[in-house]
């Protein structure tokens, strides 16, 4: 077997060529290096980021160097960029809500995952350690939070509502599968933010459920394993992102790097920030497993090409049938809308092929809601669904939740938190059709119920403003068989 030595691609030396990029410089990703040969061992021996877990002697030096870098950004001059309240405040703040992050837009990914980037930087710098990578908590295989974090004489430690999402079944190889399931980029990524993404921070609670969840240490962690998802969906399961352009030119800024200079980034560059400036230590998430190493150049060499290319990948939608319009909701009692379909667009649901066609229920609000002590169940035709209703029920279809509330925008933000929602019920059609539960000219109905963290909401009163439900019919990307 050719051994990985890595020598470099043709449009590869001091800069990398990304179509529709131009030349960007490799020095953004991997710090000033001497020469060609100090590049490709930087590349090979780039910073490991590990799995969050007990037993591990890389993990506890890993840990162990979080917490000295933690402790120094803590120490460092209120006008330092680089401190831990200006890092936390680059993504919101506990009492004014978010800034910079971009949440419910087609960048989630690639801006978090710059963020983390140059975050991982400044600890690299302060610490002294260039080949710290930030560990990630794999909340699919390690549910707990680990004990690192919940040592109160420890700067890792923050006051949280939860300290474990063992049960919560937006973690659960059950709702992740489909997910990973998924090979369009934007509907992946959305379903990825929206599920276990919001509901780990809301349930984790305290700071992690604000804008200002940056300022705590796990939100990193967990930050980790949502770039994680993207690398293995990406990477392991070889689907590709979008190229297109407008997406890959996107700049994203506020960040700093290690010296505190004002630094930006396009969303083009993050897809090959895992290949060139840090490597995830492989785990298995869902019914996925831990992949193995690139042993190769020629593999390493064909993924990077392949990544780089990325595909003609667009959010379209085939078939959009309206279930509901702008109206104000409570969360206390459980929402059911029906739609009374023609005989067309009923037999194009129910019949579909689902290697051809997925069906989502695509939700949105107009705004956050005032608290978000709970995460919504998505059920279809199960008009009598209430929060006892088990997931294993065949009209489940998936859940969400909301992240943050809504707070008073500052002057600088940038955008304004659009909650969107995704939930597959393609495989719950099916199950339902199977079970003569859907026949020619039933009416479709869906049904969100909220269900609170606590057992009780914390404000039954709580309104949400409903923008639109619909029932939409997308295509299946087939990405070509890797090699």
């Amino acid at each position: 077997m050719e051994k990985l030595s890595l020598s470099l691609p043709e449009d590869l030396n001091r800069r990398v060529f990304i179509k529709g990029l131009g030349f960007v410089s490799v020095g953004l990703l991997l710090g000033t290096l001497g020469g060609c040969e100090e590049l490709i061992e930087a590349i090979k021996n780039r910073p490991v980021r590990r799995r969050l877990r007990t037993g591990s002697a890389e993990v506890d030096a890993d840990i162990a160097t979080y917490r000295q870098a933690v402790t120094l950004m803590k120490g460092l001059p209120a006008g330092d960029t680089r401190s831990w309240n200006n890092q936390a405040q680059i993504h919101g703040t506990v009492a004014g809500g978010f800034n910079f992050c971009q949440h419910g837009t087609p960048h989630f990914f690639d801006w978090h995952r710059a963020y983390l980037f140059y975050f991982e930087k400044i600890c690299q710098k302060v610490t002294g350690n260039a080949k710290f990578g930030l560990p990630y908590w794999n909340w699919n295989q390690n549910p707990d939070i680990h004990p690192a974090f919940l040592d109160t004489t420890s700067p890792l430690f923050l006051a949280r509502n939860h300290t474990s999402m063992a049960g919560i079944g937006a973690v659960s190889t059950a709702e992740l599968d489909p997910i990973f399931g998924d090979t369009n980029f934007f509907t992946f990524a959305q379903q990825i933010e929206g599920t276990p993404h919001n509901t780990v921070h809301s349930y984790t609670g305290g700071t992690m459920g604000t804008g200002g969840s940056a300022l705590d240490p796990i939100f990193w962690a967990h930050h980790c394993m949502v770039d994680y998802c993207w690398a293995k969906w990406n990477i392991d399961l070889h689907n590709n992102n979008t190229n297109d352009s407008t997406w890959i030119n996107t700049v994203n800024s506020h960040f700093v790097d290690a010296d505190g200079n004002p630094a930006t980034e396009t969303a083009g560059i993050t897809t090959l920030m895992p290949l060139l400036s840090y490597q995830y230590e492989s785990s298995a998430i869902g019914s996925s497993p831990a992949a193995a190493a690139i042993k190769t150049k020629r593999e390493f060499q064909e993924l990077e090409k392949r990544i780089r290319a990325g595909a003609n990948i667009r959010f379209e939608i085939k078939q959009r049938i309206r279930l509901a319009d702008k109206e104000a909701i409570s969360i206390a009692r459980p929402l059911s809308k029906e739609a009374r379909l023609s005989p067309d667009d009923f037999g194009a649901i129910i019949n579909s092929d689902a290697t051809k066609d997925r069906i989502f229920v695509s939700i949105e609000f107009a705004q956050l809601p005032p608290t978000s002590d709970f995460f919504v169940r998505v059920f279809v035709n199960f008009p009598t669904a209430n929060s006892n209703t088990p997931n294993d029920d065949p009209h489940y279809a998936g859940s969400f939740a909301f992240f943050g509330t809504e707070q008073p925008s500052p002057a600088e933000s940038e955008h304004k938190h659009q909650p969107r929602f995704l939930v597959n019920i393609t495989n719950t059609l099916q199950k339902l059709k199977k079970n003569q539960e859907l026949k020619d000219g039933s009416p479709i109905s869906v049904q969100l119920v909220a269900v609170p963290f606590a057992g009780k909401f914390e404000r039954e009163d709580t309104q949400l403003i409903l923008e639109k439900i619909e029932i939409i019919t997308t295509p299946v990307i087939v990405n070509p068989p890797s090699r």
